[in-house]
């Protein structure tokens, strides 16, 4: 997965969603009137001029025919800007495929066509602009950790961001959004709800912290379940981006589908070997952790010189990120490794997120590092973690 990919179209779902909110409240005269309409929003695919019709697929999937009437207004809100009033008169020849538009206005009854009577428009360079502000501010205010506790009384959570916990605190402002079940993109994430979030769980926070760096009032979370599981080989369809893996913990096959978007890298003995020290159960009380603390510093792989196991959060992250990739032919049956995977709809059947091989030693050492090191090396789209 790209960590700029899941955070720009997160923007781009975000931008929507304040562009839909904002385009009911730009006159308070009309608010009632527009409250009553019915919206559609989604991505351009086609504009007619000649019939006055935009082709639309909606962020649910589904294709509509928006058509527009002399009596229709077209409007370019500018990037950033929440204003309905400072948005821009635009015809309808001006608006292309790949732009985003929320059209308001009656719906047919089979819901595949549409009358607009208002029609925002984001251009595809807008698009972009909104996505480089909306990563520099998940980078700067981002932070990603796993549920530990819910406080649902108090609508707070505190959750593990590397070796220590972080209290997540929500308001009646805060936005949630929930991973769909067989996707880690942010693009294919739904509305959601507090009591949707579980222990266990990834969390995408952004909001500002405390002084103290103990806490961070919530603007936006994204929150899913992917479990993490230690496995051995047992067969390689690269042709079809299949991969059958014995679950260790189970003892139980499962399939494992490899996509485009599965990040794949290999440890290379070396380091495998220096992680494998630093999980033993005497891990951290050896020759090399005790030089970490004392010195720091890093080794060729940028290997974290010390603290808490495995380093730094954002160093193991870093460490793992600069292996090379690892394609699916190259993993051959009895190959151990540790996988995210999705929540899935079969537990049975479920798509590789991340996956992480040569951990064979390293498992040997610890069965339990596989939480660890997966956890520490998360899915992206938050930033951060403890070092912002």
């Amino acid at each position: 997965m790209r960590r700029n990919s899941s955070v720009g179209k997160l923007a781009i779902v975000g931008m929507i969603a304040l562009v839909s909110a904002v385009s009911i409240r730009g006159q308070a005269q009309n608010a009632a009137a527009e409250a009553a309409r019915a919206r559609v929003t989604g991505t351009v695919v086609s504009v007619n001029t000649d019939s006055k019709e935009l082709a639309i697929k909606t962020d649910k999937g589904d294709a509509v025919t928006v058509t527009t009437t002399d009596r229709s207004f077209i409007r370019r809100l500018p990037p950033g800007e929440n204003d309905t009033k400072k948005a821009l008169p635009i015809e309808l020849k001006s608006v292309n495929a790949g732009d985003r538009a929320v059209a308001i206005g009656t719906a047919s009854a089979d819901q595949k066509g549409f009358e607009a009577r208002t029609i925002y428009i984001m251009t595809s360079a807008d698009v972009a602009q909104v996505h480089e502000k909306e990563l520099e501010d998940w980078q700067k205010r981002g932070t990603t950790g796993i549920v530990a506790s819910i406080d649902p009384g108090a609508k707070t959570l505190a959750i593990k961001v590397s070796s220590r916990n972080l209290t997540v605190v929500f308001s009646a402002k805060t936005e949630y959004r929930r991973y769909a079940p067989e996707s880690a993109k942010m693009s294919d994430a739904k509305p959601g709800t507090f009591d949707q979030i579980k222990i266990g769980d990834q969390v995408n926070v952004l909001g500002d912290k405390t002084a103290d760096g103990t806490s961070v009032a919530a603007e936006r979370v994204v929150s899913g379940t992917f479990p993490q599981l230690a496995a051995t080989v047992v067969s390689v369809d690269a042709t079809a981006g299949v991969l059958t893996v014995k679950d260790l913990a189970t003892k139980k096959n499962r399939f494992l589908r490899v996509t485009s978007d599965t990040t794949m890298r290999k440890l290379p003995p070396e380091l495998a070997a220096r992680l494998a020290r630093r999980y033993q159960p005497a891990g951290g009380q050896d020759a090399e952790g005790e030089g970490g603390r004392r010195g720091g510093g890093s080794g060729q792989f940028g290997m974290p010189g010390g603290g808490s196991r495995g380093g730094g959060r954002g160093d193991l992250k870093q460490m793992l990120d600069r292996l090379p990739a690892v394609p699916l032919a190259d993993l051959k049956a009895r190959d151990a490794i540790m996988v995210t995977t999705t929540e899935g709809t079969d537990s049975s059947h479920s798509t590789a997120i991340m996956l992480l091989a040569g951990v064979d030693d390293l498992l040997r050492a610890s069965p339990s590092a596989t939480r660890d090191i997966m956890s520490g090396w998360n899915l992206g789209g938050g930033g951060g973690g403890e070092g912002n």
